[in-house]
């Protein structure tokens, strides 16, 4: 892989990065930049999901690298995930959640969320980056976490019960959403540690506060499909 460091792959929704694993990464860094420029007119206004493969990067290196194809493309990068064989479904999946909340009037934050760190928003909102234990979001709609959710999450503020929570790893210390309060137990507090992606959603069912994973047949029980062809 000498002669190419960069290797790009694409399907509609998500883009798949093979990086050269022994190249010093500011060289590596230019190598992305220059291949995305050269890329850029195919790409457009592409909304998507991307995967690094070939070298394990540290946070900071996933984000500057996220900075560079931005910056040389027109590519409008939602989330990082785990290369999965099903990626395709997996990163339409990702982007349509962020998409909804937008087109809902909801406000969009890139970064993560640190100990002590608070956002609240009067709309629904997406948040590009961890929610850190010690960290808190409130929103009087829905929150969407493309990233690890470790924090207090709060939903539906106005007290609107049919908010949700979701988020791409969902390990939060707590969840309220409307009235309805959900806690679970706090392991390490470290803004460092890394979990599998494991997208789930949570929302308010017969006076409780439902955790599941998002597959289809959760978000038709959200959305009540099964009980409209009753």
């Amino acid at each position: 892989m000498n002669g190419n460091p960069v290797i790009i792959k694409s399907n509609k929704y998500g883009l798949t990065v093979r990086l050269n694993s022994t190249m010093p990464f500011p060289e590596l860094l230019e190598a992305v930049a220059a291949k995305f420029r050269e890329a850029a007119g195919f790409f457009k206004d592409a909304k998507m999901a991307v995967t690094f493969q070939g070298r394990t990067l540290t946070k900071d290196q996933e984000n500057r690298l996220i900075d560079a194809i931005v910056r040389n493309s027109q590519i409008h990068i939602y989330c990082i995930v785990d290369e999965r064989p099903e990626e395709e479904a997996y990163y339409e999946q990702a982007i349509r959640m962020a998409e909804q909340e937008e087109k809902r009037d909801g406000q969009f934050y890139r970064g993560n969320l640190r100990s002590g760190q608070s956002l609240e928003s009067d709309t629904s909102i997406v948040i590009l980056g961890d929610v850190n234990p010690g960290a808190s979001v409130t929103s009087k709609g829905n929150v969407v976490v493309l990233g690890s959710c470790r924090g207090t999450v709060y939903a539906g503020a106005s007290g609107n019960r049919d908010c949700i929570v979701a988020a791409l790893v969902m390990k939060p210390i707590q969840i309220r959403i409307a009235d309805k309060m959900a806690r679970s137990a706090i392991t390490k507090r470290s803004d460092d540690v890394e979990y599998a992606l494991d997208p789930k959603i949570a929302y308010v069912k017969d006076n409780h506060i439902y955790i599941k994973s998002m597959v289809r047949s959760t978000l038709k029980e959200i959305l009540g499909e099964d009980e409209g062809k009753k």
